[in-house]
């Protein structure tokens, strides 16, 4: 969430409706996979905007991909969980493996250029915007609950007639992005989180919140607090770091904590390093990532941050966007596209 935005004024509620493109787009290469349209009440954060797989329908719900594995109801991992599960079949090697965050700025049709990843989200659980695009994006959403306001309609997503297959809850509770976001304690999360720990659906997995420190106490003293570790099937983790190597140490030591179900990284990109690393080190950056994600045999799904490009104010991902503010390719697109994860 550090990564995210620079718009400061959205409405507080605003249709997000996905249509299907008409005959003459699908021309122009759009997926031909079948879905329906989507509209939402929910409206995405002042600092941010912007992951499993959802076709979302015309009542706001998302339709689940009849591939995904349906919950077993004891917080247990699906079988194809890791490099596998919701989502496109994904790139080659890499399997499901390659996820995008996007961010403020977003359009629908972006993901379209980004070929090769199967999975992308927003800080939303529904998709943003009111626009047109194709079914491959519309499937590929990963619906995420962000902020206690965001709980019920989480709920009501989840208990609809197609709830999606994921669900990523709480986005850095422990930070205020820009001093925009809300913050909670563990205890006030736990409090929050009890309407979809009631009524969490009979079809849809859900991700463990996820802290801007990775290391700290939250989301332990979370799980003491709601007595509710069981109902998560994996854990999520944020890195910003110069180094690739300095990344898989944190992520490593996190695993150490957190090993008995697999991690989504949901936002990465090498932060910090003060915008000096030109293309071709990101690229190496990513390559690396990627790898150790692979092979790894826990890393489920791994979001690289940005899709788009956003303003400077945030460093973590000023040379990290793979199309332009305008929809267009970035040099970093087709060095994404390449990887194998090999």
């Amino acid at each position: 969430m550090r990564s995210i935005l620079v718009s400061l004024v959205f409405a507080l509620s605003v249709s997000a409706r996905c249509v299907k493109k008409q005959a003459t787009s699908a021309q122009n290469g759009d997926s031909a996979t079948s879905s329906n349209t989507t509209s939402s009440g929910d409206q995405q954060s002042p600092v941010e905007m912007g992951g499993s797989s959802t076709s979302t329908s015309s009542n706001g719900t998302s339709e689940t991909d009849p591939s995904s594995p349906a919950p077993s109801g004891d917080g247990s991992v699906p079988a194809t969980s890791v490099n596998g599960g919701a989502g496109s079949a994904g790139s080659g090697n890499c399997g499901s493996l390659k996820g995008v965050c996007f961010n403020s700025g977003m359009q629908l049709s972006m993901y379209d250029k980004i070929t090769t990843a199967s999975t992308w989200l927003t800080f939303q659980p529904t998709l943003p915007g009111d626009g047109i695009c194709s079914d491959r994006t519309r499937q590929d959403h990963a619906p995420m609950m962000p902020f206690a306001r965001n709980v019920e309609q989480a709920v009501e997503l989840v208990n609809g007639p197609n709830p999606p297959p994921w669900m990523l809850t709480f986005n850095e509770p422990d930070y205020s992005y820009m001093g925009f976001t809300p913050t909670m304690s563990p205890q006030e999360a736990a409090e929050a989180i009890k309407p979809l720990l009631a009524k969490p659906g009979k079809s849809t997995f859900y991700v463990a919140p996820v802290t801007a420190d990775p290391l700290s106490s939250w989301v332990d003293d979370f799980f003491a607090a709601c007595n509710c570790k069981d109902f998560f099937s994996a854990y999520n983790i944020h890195q910003y770091q110069p180094t690739a190597q300095a990344t898989i140490s944190t992520i490593e030591s996190f695993r150490a904590r957190y090993q008995d179900k697999p991690i989504w990284i949901t936002e990465i990109a090498p932060g910090n390093a003060g915008c000096k690393l030109g293309w071709d080190e990101v690229n190496q950056y990513m390559k690396d990532i990627y790898k150790f994600a692979k092979n790894s045999g826990y890393i489920d799904r791994v979001f690289w941050n940005t899709g788009n490009q956003i303003g400077s104010e945030d460093t973590n991902v000023c040379n990290s966007w793979l199309v332009d503010k305008d929809g267009k390719p970035g040099p970093l697109l087709e060095m994404y596209e390449a990887i194998d994860c090999t």
